[in-house]
């Protein structure tokens, strides 16, 4: 298997820069690639261009305890979530500083990181 390099770059992600993160989809439908995403281990992820079709087919083999081979590079606690249909650890709570809700993605909530994602991106290079 080949190794997956990172998901892309954004200052509002919150998961750890050196994975490729799980991004589950919504009904069946795949993340829009370079938009900010809640990821399967329970942080923010930019989801990358070239899903990657062949982890879903891994990832279901290794749910059902049958053998798979991963690509290297994967998020290990997205891998445990996926495989064993628990939860994300809970994040600690705090106040958003962008709308004042509750968080638990740090200084900013899910929804006020994508809109700052969007902004960002959009205003390019």
């Amino acid at each position: 298997m080949p190794h997956l390099p990172p998901n892309p770059h954004s200052p509002y992600a919150t998961a750890d820069p050196a994975y490729r993160h799980l991004i589950p989809g919504l009904f069946g439908v795949p993340p829009v690639p370079g938009t900010l995403c809640r990821t399967a281990c329970g942080s923010m992820a930019v989801a990358p261009s070239d899903l990657a079709r062949d982890v879903a087919a891994a990832l279901e083999e290794l749910s059902l305890g049958r053998s798979a081979e991963l690509p290297e590079g994967l998020c290990p606690a997205c891998v445990t979530v996926a495989t064993t249909g628990s939860r994300p650890a809970r994040a600690e709570l705090s106040r958003c500083g962008g709308c004042g809700g509750n968080t638990g993605h740090g200084d900013l909530c899910a929804r006020c990181r994508q809109e700052r994602h969007d902004e960002w991106r959009s205003a390019g290079p």
